[in-house]
């Protein structure tokens, strides 16, 4: 944990300047294509074990799923569109994935985490925070034919159904996607052009299947991802404010 924050306070420093939405497009609409979802992921799944293991397999599974997408984006270039500081920007957002991703437990953040560990039933919860660490490319949202940078933080609520049998859901909260970068005049310089959309459930079930491999489940549905040629709608979101 304290190695995270070091890591967290670090990068603060080196990256809070291009986190800056401004204010001169703060609450714009964008457009933006979203890839069409058939079926839907799930975002709960009941698990044969009691709340020890299953606090134990989120453990495992967030690291694993941490240096997965580490590795995954290290050194990785932006494919999308725009001039060499654009690029620069998105590219460096991008090779953040999964680099600065807490995982907390009551006590351990209980402000980063909204307050959700400190309510009553939540006391085993864990909350994924990610704040200026992206969790990946959104097999999603596109932009330009372009996947967008994801963002995200991820609500772990654990529920006992019965004796040995575990209930886990996944909340997303501040789900956004990186469009550009701005470089209109701000007293911070340019920055990351972020607007909000709707979580996916793909992240979720991510997180779900990582957790039910560690407690050794078995016949959970496979992933559904939409293709990247897949059918899709226009979307206009706002930026974030």
């Amino acid at each position: 944990m304290i190695r995270y924050i070091a890591e967290f306070g670090i990068a603060i420093v080196v990256t809070v300047l291009l986190c800056q939405p401004s204010l001169a497009q703060r609450g714009e609409l964008v457009q933006l294509e979203e890839k069409l979802l058939s079926p839907a992921d799930l975002i709960t799944c009941d698990f044969d074990a009691n709340v020890t293991d299953v606090k134990q397999a989120i453990r495992r599974a967030f690291e694993k799923c941490r240096e997965s997408q580490k590795q995954k984006y290290h050194g990785r270039a932006w494919a999308g569109n725009g001039d060499g500081k654009t690029k620069q920007a998105m590219s460096q957002a991008l090779q953040s994935s999964g680099s600065l991703y807490l995982l907390l437990w009551k006590g351990d953040g209980d402000t980063l985490a909204r307050g959700l560990l400190n309510k009553q039933g939540n006391e085993d919860d864990a909350y994924v925070y990610g704040d200026i660490s992206a969790f990946g490319e959104s097999p999603v949202y596109f932009k330009n034919g372009q996947p967008l940078i994801y963002y995200a933080d991820f609500h772990i609520h654990l529920s006992m159904i019965e004796a040995g049998k575990i209930r886990v859901e996944i909340t997303v909260y501040r789900s956004r996607v990186v469009t550009g970068l701005d470089t209109s005049w701000s007293p911070h310089g340019p920055s990351l052009s972020f607007v909000q959309v709707p979580p996916t459930t793909i992240e979720q079930y991510q997180l779900l299947l990582a957790i039910g491999t560690e407690l050794g489940a078995k016949n959970m549905p496979k992933l559904q991802v939409p293709t990247v040629d897949g059918p899709s709608k226009p979307v206009k979101l706002p930026r974030k404010r």
